[in-house]
């Protein structure tokens, strides 16, 4: 079902049941090798969800559980720190980082030259307290504070970072925020979530990252200057490295559009489980499906362990809207679920879903 692209719940009367039906399609993904464009099966199109301490969701089963999903998510779908202010920043250091360190440069004289006009004012007010016979002690506390700014202006003029060493720990920081973002999105966003052409170009974009870094490294400070400043001098290799970096973190920033989540109930119930392809969960919990109302409908649900159903649970996913069939799979032979009302067991309500069909 999956790799016929049909949107399908699948749940057990247990989470433990839960777990090892996910344990098992885990494993089927991971024999078609992972996941890829000729299975169409990817980890990010299944969303396992439930008790976790109860499924003891390890950390096979995290890679697929709704919580630990959302978790990775979040971190990339922030507007301060994630995917989008991370791709705009990269995109501003490689088409022109002289502006920024200009200013950078700006911050750090006017933050001396403060300093200097402090150590001025404090020098100024030595010479008249010398000239009033002030008390020593206070004199002291003033050659005091004298030594603190210009030990302060020494630090400042000292950590000042050169335009190369400003310029590679940026694109190095950016770089690895992207990458996490990149990975995160290829293992936990639903296929449905963008289009092929951007998850491949997020994969061409790291491979053309790491190359443009290991290139600047490589290279004479001078000639990074002069690639942006747009000198003619700069070699082909560098100049053509960074123009195919900014082709595809431009393509990325135009095509590729992820709603600003901030709050984990949107992102899970908006928008991973409405766009998921196999939901795994326990029968009583599937009515949190019933409240996506933009999904496109679960049509078939697939029932494990379906003898061990009350009939009242296993309502639940059958009134999921869009239900056409059903799949129930156990052993006729297995016993019911356990009723301790003596009035049930007299008026025989709870039978066995198996039976039923």
């Amino acid at each position: 079902m999956l790799i016929e692209n049909q949107r399908t719940v699948t749940c057990a009367p247990t989470n433990t049941a839960v777990a090892e039906v996910a344990s098992r399609v885990l494993g089927v993904i991971e024999e078609s090798g992972g996941g890829g464009a000729a299975t169409k099966c990817f980890f990010g199109d299944v969303v396992l969800f439930g008790n976790e301490d109860r499924m003891a969701v390890d950390r096979k089963l995290e890679n697929i559980f709704l919580d630990t999903r959302v978790r990775r998510l979040r971190q990339c779908l922030m507007p301060i720190t994630g995917w989008t202010k991370s791709l705009s920043s990269m995109i501003a250091l490689q088409e022109d980082p002289m502006v920024p360190y200009e200013r950078y440069d700006e911050a750090i004289q006017g933050c001396v030259l403060d300093l200097v006009s402090e150590e001025i004012k404090l020098r100024n007010v030595i010479v008249v307290c010398s000239l009033r016979t002030m008390d020593d002690k206070k004199v002291k506390e003033i050659q005091k504070d004298l030594l603190e700014v210009q030990k302060k202006a020494r630090e400042v003029e000292r950590e000042k970072i050169s335009f190369e060493t400003y310029f590679q720990s940026n694109y190095k920081k950016l770089a690895k925020d992207l990458r996490t973002c990149v990975e995160t999105f290829v293992d936990d966003l639903p296929r449905s979530a963008t289009s092929e052409e951007n998850f491949c170009c997020m994969a061409e974009v790291l491979l053309l990252l790491d190359a443009f870094g290991v290139l600047v490294q490589s290279e004479p400070v001078e000639q990074l200057q002069a690639l942006f400043k747009r000198h003619s001098d700069v070699r082909f290799r560098l100049r053509e490295a960074i123009s195919s970096c900014l082709r595809k973190l431009w393509l990325l920033s135009s095509n590729f559009k992820l709603p600003e989540m901030y709050d984990s109930r949107t992102i899970d119930l908006e928008f991973l489980l409405q766009n998921a392809k196999i939901v795994l969960c326990t029968a009583s919990s599937s009515y949190r499906l019933l409240y996506m109302q933009k999904a496109q409908p679960l049509e078939v649900p697939v029932v494990d362990e379906a003898a061990q159903l009350k009939e009242c649970e296993s309502l639940i996913p059958l009134q999921l809207p869009g239900v056409r069939h059903a799949v129930l799979i156990d052993d006729e032979y297995l016993l019911p679920a356990l009723v301790k009302s003596k009035l049930n067991s007299r008026v025989q309500i709870m039978v066995k879903m198996v039976l039923l069909y």
